[in-house]
């Protein structure tokens, strides 16, 4: 069954039209990224705050439709609090996540390093999913994954958060 991948999925907007060639260098952002409360993935809600910045960089083609994104987020922490009970963790939130448009429409998506997914990019189950390694995944033109494969570790935090 097809899932939406999260991080993915926020920047897929962005990439709405594919090209070939890059004309002009990329276009580069850096935000600060702020708190989020996520309920439904564990039995309780978790605030998520981050310690970092994402940098994006979005390369364009000649007539300055998006082809290709690079996101960074060097040094990031992520603390995920439950917020019924006031347990937290913190875990690195480092790596880089790589999207490109073809032009079927679809989008080729790579993220690397260390980060979370919610719901489990996969199965769809519910959780805070903490990956450690690498993703690879196809979107359709709706945003919907039709392809994902994790090579590393992959590990639901709601347990570790109950206590």
């Amino acid at each position: 069954m097809p899932r939406k991948v999260f991080v993915l999925s926020v920047v897929l907007a962005v990439l709405a039209v594919a090209s070939s060639a890059s004309a002009n260098g990329p276009i580069r952002e850096e935000h600060q990224q702020g708190d989020v409360v996520l309920r439904g993935q564990c039995a309780f809600p978790v605030l998520g705050h981050i310690d970092g910045i994402e940098i994006i960089k979005t390369f364009v083609d000649a007539a300055g439709d998006p082809f290709k994104q690079i996101v960074t987020f060097p040094a990031n922490q992520i603390t995920l609090t439950n917020v019924r009970s006031g347990v937290s963790i913190t875990v690195m939130g480092t790596g880089s996540s790589q999207l490109r448009a073809r032009s079927d429409g679809s989008v080729s998506a790579r993220a690397m390093g260390h980060g979370l997914f919610f719901p489990n990019p996969i199965t769809g189950e519910p959780g805070i999913w903490y990956l450690s390694g690498q993703g690879v995944a196809t979107l359709d033109q709706n945003g919907e994954t039709t392809e994902a494969i994790l090579h590393g570790r992959l590990v639901d935090l709601c347990s570790r958060l109950a206590s």
